[in-house]
């Protein structure tokens, strides 16, 4: 499927026309249902730190006229529409799921950006493109609904160009004891709660969020997934905690050789 006008296909070489997912994921059975109000009540779930997250990512980004970047995960295009914003670049936006991409297309087009940004439906474990396809390769909040981190890492590295850019935005459990116990509370008591009246679907999302982050930051911390980065050609990985641990952003760049 593709979600966006005809006139965005030069954005891409004909031969990266993406194919839909057959099987349903986990992450659209969540999302597909809360996508309308996804970007109100995420901002109000993280303390109205979601866009100032996803502001530092993109200031990570080199600034290098004419790249195409992809940014996986795009949900409702949030982070596509603040490269645009910030970059002359041109950014294919993916997701699994359907109906977030239509509520990110409508934002997409009242901000007049749909010449720059084409979203379209795929899987990050299945990327539709030739190797070295983009200059800059984006993904926020995508490993705790993949099967394996690792191959998701080396696929998106495999579409990525030598020297090209890889940045990443993920939830993370604190360090220091006192806040993590705070965040711990939050995400598995006060969520869940506060989610009721809001509607069915944000509040399965609310009960999933809290045990999803925990487990998946303890299977893989941050020193494990920028070890991931090294083995699929991402040497030098920089790291930077936001909200004291809360949210982590991740950036580097693909080995030239």
């Amino acid at each position: 499927m593709k979600t966006n006008k005809g006139e965005n296909r030069s954005a891409l070489p004909a031969e990266s026309q993406p194919a839909v997912p057959v099987k349903r994921t986990l992450a659209q059975d969540l999302f597909d249902g809360v996508a309308p109000s996804y970007d109100t009540w995420a901002q109000v779930l993280t303390f109205f730190q979601y866009l100032p997250w996803r502001r530092f990512l993109v200031s990570r980004m080199a600034l290098r006229p004419g790249k195409l970047v992809l940014d996986v995960c795009t949900g409702t295009a949030g982070v596509a529409m603040e490269i645009a914003d910030h970059h002359d670049d041109r950014i294919v936006g993916l997701d699994v799921s359907h109906f977030m991409l239509e509520a990110g297309l409508r934002a997409v087009e009242k901000k007049n950006l749909d010449g720059r940004v084409q979203l379209i439906q795929g899987r990050a474990e299945h990327l539709p493109f030739p190797d070295q396809t983009f200059d800059t390769v984006v993904f926020t909040y995508l490993l705790r609904y993949v099967q394996d981190p690792d191959a998701t890492i080396r696929e998106l590295s495999r579409v990525l160009k030598p020297g090209g850019e890889l940045l990443s935005l993920e939830f993370g459990l604190p360090e220091a004891l006192w806040v993590r116990a705070l965040w711990e509370i939050y995400n598995r008591v006060v969520m869940p709660v506060m989610t009721i009246p809001v509607s069915r679907g944000w509040h399965r999302v609310g009960c999933f969020l809290g045990p999803s982050i925990s487990g998946f930051c303890k299977r893989y911390p941050v020193d494990r997934l920028a070890t991931i980065w090294r083995d699929n050609g991402i040497p030098l990985v920089e790291t930077k905690p936001l909200l004291r641990g809360a949210a982590v952003v991740m950036w580097g760049k693909k080995s030239s050789n």
